[in-house]
């Protein structure tokens, strides 16, 4: 990439990007690797999921080792440069996950939210909304 590169110069760069990082996160999450999962997330992320609203320490200590994701996919995927080092992905997923003996599935609609720190794009707050009865 070069100095002068920008997201806004090509923004279907920036979707490609943005949905390789949410695949590497999911499997991450798969195989319940830590090392993968921290290494996508900001220092101040947060992740608000079917299951309630946990800090990047929760999520990496708590819910990881309770947390089985059986299948996850991604639809209508859209991106948008917010700001100088910011982004922001919305997209559907369907997803089936458990947590512990709590056990979700369905399609949602997700938000997430991206930092550029250094040339890395880092999740800062990734949010699943649940419908009704989820």
């Amino acid at each position: 990439m070069t100095e002068n590169f920008s997201y806004s110069d090509d923004p279907a760069k920036l979707l490609r990007i943005l949905i390789a990082l949410e695949h590497a996160r999911a499997d991450a999450w798969f195989r319940k690797d830590r090392r993968a999962l921290e290494s996508f997330l900001a220092p101040d992320f947060v992740e608000i999921n079917l299951f309630g609203r946990f800090s990047r320490e929760d999520i990496l200590t708590r819910i990881l080792p309770l947390f089985t994701l059986h299948s996850f996919t991604i639809d209508e995927p859209h991106a948008r440069l917010t700001g100088k080092d910011t982004a922001e992905m919305n997209y559907r997923c369907t997803e089936e996950a458990t947590l512990g003996r709590n056990k979700k599935n369905g399609t949602f609609p997700v938000t997430a939210r991206y930092s550029l720190i250094g040339n890395l794009w880092k999740i800062s707050r990734w949010e699943i909304v649940p419908g009704p009865g989820n």
